[in-house]
């Protein structure tokens, strides 16, 4: 056996489909079967030209008949979603926001030329058996990194949930890009896929433990909610992103209170105060009302002062109970309770 990598065009794709040259389902193949979602995704991938995983394909030459047959061993979905598509069976949605509501037979020539041309890449195992097939998934397996629970999310999720929080992930990429709330280290594992994931849980279930059992777990309570319950919690969720940008984006960049745990604390304390996060374990004996008023200059300066006593020596610190929680265990209720109640406390307009 042999392996080959090489590029195909969708055009081949749909060439062999129509000749019967290949097998979207032989006997190795699973049998799952994506979602609308993820079909149209796929699809907005490749026409904003956008890479794709590879596909691989075992390639059997029969000298006889001279003839070659292609089976799929791995990216049967992928597959048919774009022979769907191409066929005109698939209308795109707003997951592919270009191109919403279009077939393939609605694009202008250029968009179907460029779905038709685009590059797939592929790894041909020539005259493999079902011996060396499952060989060289063994030796692809044991090479690869673990997976991420948030990798592991986006695999498995296709619903609402899972959009709404990768789509809010995006278009504020400059929290992760600029402001390094998440390093590009981490985001590229989508660990900033988990802390936009805790900005909605604080929204709709309020501030508490996390870790992403937590967070694996939300997902699945909310598999069901569709996207009109994810439309209010976005636009909430964008208000007070915004909001801290405009007041301590540049003033706080790079203190504390960008790194995900404090920010997450800040986050959860502007919602609290705008009623926007139910009441929980954080909230308990805290004497200010959700509805007060917000003042940013206040804010401003108790922030500043926590900051600096974050930098300071143990023996002068201000503000102790806020430094010890940041330096505990910073997923946990009890230290995000004390940091979330001093920053109620720095934001609240009529607090001492």
């Amino acid at each position: 056996m042999s392996s080959i990598p090489q590029t195909y065009t969708i055009s081949d794709f749909i060439e062999w489909n129509a000749k019967k040259q290949l097998i979207l389902s032989p006997d190795f193949q699973r049998g799952t079967v994506w979602s609308e979602t993820a079909k149209v995704f796929l699809i907005d991938t490749i026409l904003n030209d956008l890479p794709m995983p590879q596909i691989f394909l075992r390639t059997k030459v029969d000298a006889a008949t001279q003839s070659t047959v292609r089976e799929v061993v791995d990216g049967q979905q992928r597959l048919r979603s774009i022979l769907e598509f191409a066929s005109g069976k698939l209308r795109l949605t707003s997951k592919a926001p270009k191109f919403k509501g279009k077939t393939y037979a609605d694009l202008d020539v250029d968009d179907q030329e460029r779905f038709l041309s685009y590059k797939a890449p592929v790894v041909q195992l020539i005259n493999a058996t079902n011996a060396d097939v499952l060989e060289v998934f063994a030796r692809l397996n044991s090479y690869s990194v673990k997976v991420t629970p948030a990798e592991l999310r986006h695999a498995e999720y296709s619903e609402p949930v899972k959009w709404a929080i990768a789509d809010a992930a995006r278009d504020w990429s400059l929290l992760w890009d600029d402001y390094k709330v998440v390093s590009l280290r981490d985001s590229v594992r989508l660990k900033h896929a988990s802390v936009t994931a805790q900005m909605f849980m604080i929204l709709d279930i309020s501030f508490g433990d996390a870790g992403e059992v937590n967070i694996s777990n939300y997902y699945k309570a909310r598999k069901a909610k569709d996207e009109v319950y994810f439309k209010v919690l976005r636009e909430r969720f964008d208000w007070i992103i915004g909001s801290i940008i405009l007041h301590f984006g540049e003033d706080f960049k790079a203190t504390t209170f960008f790194d995900s745990p404090n920010f997450l604390a800040l986050f959860a304390a502007i919602a609290y105060l705008k009623g926007w996060m139910p009441s929980g374990k954080v909230t308990e004996g805290l004497a200010i009302e959700p509805g007060t008023a917000i003042s940013w200059d206040k804010a401003k300066g108790v922030m500043t002062t926590l900051a600096q006593s974050m930098e300071d020596d143990e023996e002068n610190q201000v503000h102790a109970n806020f430094v010890n929680a940041s330096a505990s265990s910073t997923h946990r209720v009890a230290s995000r309770k004390v940091r979330f109640q001093v920053l109620v406390g720095a934001l609240a307009s009529d607090a001492a």
